[in-house]
């Protein structure tokens, strides 16, 4: 089992990254929110790991930290939630949101991501019921990491990119940083209506 992986950062793809281990190029899947965290290419990186053997062949997937490789880990045991869901969650919603959705029973929040339908968000629900608190303790997350990944769901929700709206958050989190998730999200969809602009 590879726990973790230490090297240089050797090329970023959309979906994935290749590792310089002492020579061995790891490819590595992440979640697409961990991209704008990365360092630049030829960088020192490290990530968290899980191995997988599928039918098509190995695969890694690596995250930035251990609350993200557990997520994945106990999104990865309920039926029907293979590891391109898992990792698409994780793309658009954090441990900490993630928990809180499920203790909420929030449906809208799990199915605004791509893949996740109103059947797969229910079994998510009833499988993690109660499963998610200790993977939530070592996140450190505050509320803001919250916010910022119910805003980011609620911009694809309105037909927004991934991408296009984790940018958005990212780029108004200062200026709402006491704010609630609304706020962010008004803000986001503000910023986003000045880029359309010529």
């Amino acid at each position: 089992m590879i726990a973790f992986l230490s090297g240089k950062l050797v090329e970023i793809h959309e979906d994935s990254i290749v590792i310089d281990v002492h020579g061995v190029g790891y490819l590595v899947r992440i979640p697409l929110s961990m991209v704008s965290q990365l360092p630049p290419e030829g960088h020192p990186v490290r990530l968290y790991t899980h191995f997988l053997w599928r039918e098509d062949g190995p695969a890694l997937f690596g995250f930035s930290s251990r609350a993200e490789l557990e997520t994945f880990r106990r999104l990865l045991n309920v039926a029907g939630v293979g590891p391109r869901v898992a990792l698409s969650i994780l793309s658009v919603v954090t441990p900490a949101a993630l928990s809180r959705a499920v203790a909420e029973e929030n449906e809208n929040l799990l199915t605004a991501v791509p893949g996740v339908g109103r059947k797969t968000a229910r079994r998510i629900i009833l499988e993690l019921k109660d499963k998610l608190g200790d993977v939530t303790s070592v996140v450190g997350g505050s509320e803001n990491t919250e916010d910022e990944g119910e805003a980011v769901a609620a911009l694809m929700a309105l037909g927004y990119g991934e991408v296009e709206s984790r940018r958005a958050v990212r780029q108004v989190r200062q200026q709402v940083a006491s704010g609630t998730t609304e706020d962010l999200l008004r803000s986001a969809l503000q910023w986003l209506g000045r880029q359309k602009k010529p």
